[in-house]
Parts: structure tokens; C-alpha cells; sequence
């Protein structure tokens, strides 16, 4: 085989590996902890806390993001609240509050995420426009990592409460319920 006819063979062959390589899919792995769950990438005020102690644990609230949002679709910016808790273990969680203009907290039970190092049994992910909130939430098994059916739930803010829009449970099992969202 001649220089030119290995030429032609090589450019053939990195681009059928070129194409192939372009119309890959996404890959498995995601990584969770820079996933976007549909707030506003910078937040309109931050606020950091040192919560380092003397002998090196940590424990409290390390950080707090606010987000001026209208939740109730009246016009008037909101205030949402994302705040993190860290300690020494998988188990920080990162919780929410909203507060409509008037000061008025809106009542959400079990605003917080729930984690553990390989899976997330509660989880939430915003939409912006119009406001609403997806909570995914499963029963631990024997232990954290066990898969179990998880719940989808859908809320809208109306009447300065939240109220349930949608409500479904999946048929499949899973672990780590961000893998819904």
C-alpha cells in the first residue's frame, strides 16, 4: 500500500472516530453537586459563615444565598432563601425558605434536602416562570443505599401557602432521587 493510499485510509478512519465521538451521548456520570435545580446561577445577596471550630470540626450554617423571585405570580419579587448545613459527615443538607414581600412565611414542610454519601433521599429542583417547586423524595430501605420507589411532587405558591399541583410515584427504583430531577 502506497503513502497516499494510508493517508487516505487514516483521514477515513479519524473521521468516522471524529463523527462517532461528536454524536456521543451525555455520559453516565453526573455530577450532582454542580447541577443546576433551576435557581439562578449567582444569587442576589450571599452570605458566608466561618463555622470551623478550634479542634477543626465543622458544624452550622456555612452559607446562605438569597434570591428575589416572585413565588405567588403577583408581580412583586419574593424572597427565596438557600441556605447550606455542614458537619463533619455526608449528612449536611441544604434547606429553603420563602418569604412573599409583605414578610410572610410560606409554611413548606421539610423545606431541606436529606443526603447521605452515595444517595440523596430528598431532593428539589425551581422552575422560574411560573414559579413552581418539584420535590422528589423516597423511604430509606435497610440502609441509605438501598433503592427504593420515590415520590415526585409538584407545588405552586397561591394564597401565601404551598399547595400541591401534581403528585406521582415512579415504578422503577432508585438511589439517588437528583437522578429525577
Amino acid at each position: 500500500m502506497g503513502a497516499d493510499a494510508m493517508r487516505v485510509q487514516l483521514i477515513k478512519f479519524f473521521t468516522i472516530l471524529f463523527l462517532c465521538a461528536s454524536c456521543a451521548t451525555i455520559p453516565i456520570y453526573k455530577n450532582y453537586d454542580n447541577m443546576d435545580y433551576g435557581l439562578p446561577e449567582i444569587s442576589d445577596q450571599t452570605e458566608t459563615f466561618n463555622i470551623e471550630e478550634s479542634d477543626g470540626s465543622v458544624y452550622g450554617i456555612s452559607r446562605k444565598d438569597t434570591y428575589f423571585i416572585d413565588v405567588n405570580h403577583d408581580g412583586k419579587k419574593d424572597k427565596l432563601i438557600r441556605g447550606r448545613f455542614s458537619n463533619m459527615t455526608a449528612h449536611g443538607y441544604t434547606f429553603y425558605e420563602i418569604y412573599l414581600h409583605d414578610g410572610t412565611k410560606i409554611d413548606f414542610p421539610d423545606f431541606r434536602t436529606v443526603e447521605g454519601a452515595d444517595c440523596f433521599l430528598q431532593s428539589y429542583k425551581f422552575r422560574i416562570k411560573p414559579f413552581e417547586i418539584t420535590k422528589v423524595s423516597r423511604p430509606m430501605g435497610q440502609d441509605w443505599t438501598d433503592p427504593t420507589n420515590a415520590l415526585v411532587e409538584r407545588y405552586i405558591i397561591f394564597n401565601k401557602r404551598a399547595e400541591r399541583e401534581f403528585i406521582m410515584k415512579t415504578h422503577k427504583p432508585v438511589c439517588d432521587v437528583r437522578a429525577l430531577l
